[in-house]
């Protein structure tokens, strides 16, 4: 078994003086407040992007969303941005920096959508509101300054679940999308990667913790094998859009990604992977303080970029 990279060892053990909050141990308002807490630590963002607010409506109400745009009135290609947090956390604070990061490296328009959350919110809603979202973003291109033939879905870890199911789904609803991004995705809600017992104990993500995540977000007696959360068992992934997915080798969800990286492949989709060794679940959310981090959100962002700008 490989070890962590010596960036990891180091920011571990500037945190063991204050554990991770244990989801089923504190109240839910005291781990979403935890999970921004450790976004923090990533640093300033970077600059150069306009940042409007939105109110956008869904089949059930409304979901808060920012949109960000890099400077200048050009119309630009977008990114539909689902943020990770185990369905459970997570938030438009506590991604903003990663999506600064996509809009000022990768010259795009990013919406970044606050879909509900488990476990008031079980699933679909979260599906719900990340296709919704979606729809509403492309029919509204125009006053958003956004190239509605250029559209892409991204996503980390729960978010890149969610991404990945909004796409599978696009293919028959709309809209067509361009591009999807993937980074440290779960994809595979009955567990079976061979890596979530490889690196059960973690850090950041163990399986305790994803099984927990997980019920929070699945009814009772739902179908884990199911396409709208289990997107690595569709059973036909073909007119998926071109793709890229960039894994961390320490993590319990690194064979999802590979896994469903390879299915693509093998369906005729073109995917560009990335696995950064050493690196465990989301690093790139830790960008400021990992040097593998910074790259591969810049590898991410130039990446989309290609796939949207591609003619």
């Amino acid at each position: 078994m490989s070890s962590l990279h010596p960036e990891v060892r180091q920011l571990i053990a500037t945190l063991a003086a204050k554990p991770p909050a244990v989801p089923w141990e504190v109240p839910i308002t005291a781990y979403r407040k935890a999970g921004d807490g450790l976004a923090a630590l990533a640093g300033l963002p970077d600059d150069g992007c306009a940042v409007t607010e939105l109110a956008i409506p869904v089949r059930h109400g409304t979901v808060d969303a920012r949109q960000y745009r890099p400077s200048g009135e050009a119309v630009r290609p977008a990114v539909v941005y689902l943020h990770g947090g185990g369905f459970v956390r997570g938030s438009l604070d506590s991604h903003d920096r990663l999506c600064r990061a996509l809009c000022v490296r990768g010259g795009l328009s990013v919406v970044a959508v606050a879909y509900r959350l488990a476990p008031e919110n079980r699933f679909p809603a979260a599906h719900h509101d990340a296709l919704d979202a979606l729809r509403w973003v492309s029919e509204h291109a125009g006053e958003l300054s956004i190239d509605a033939t250029a559209l892409a879905v991204a996503g980390d870890s729960s978010g890149g679940m969610l991404a990945a199911a909004t796409a599978l789904a696009a293919r028959s609803v709309g809209p067509p999308l361009k591009a999807q991004g993937l980074l440290c995705p779960a994809l595979d809600a009955t567990m079976s990667s061979e890596s979530v017992d490889r690196y059960s104990a973690g850090p950041f993500l163990t399986r305790e913790g994803l099984a927990w995540s997980y019920d929070q977000y699945l009814p009772e007696g739902h179908d884990r094998r199911s396409a709208q959360v289990s997107p690595l068992f569709d059973e036909n992934l073909a007119g998926a859009p071109p793709s890229i997915v960039i894994s961390a080798e320490i993590d319990p969800v690194a064979d999802d990604a590979r896994r469903y990286a390879e299915a693509l492949v093998a369906a005729g989709v073109a995917v560009e992977t990335h696995e950064y060794a050493g690196m465990p679940h989301s690093f790139m959310l830790l960008a400021g303080r990992l040097e593998d981090g910074e790259h591969a959100l810049t590898t991410f962002a130039e990446g989309l970029a290609k796939l949207l700008n591609a003619g």
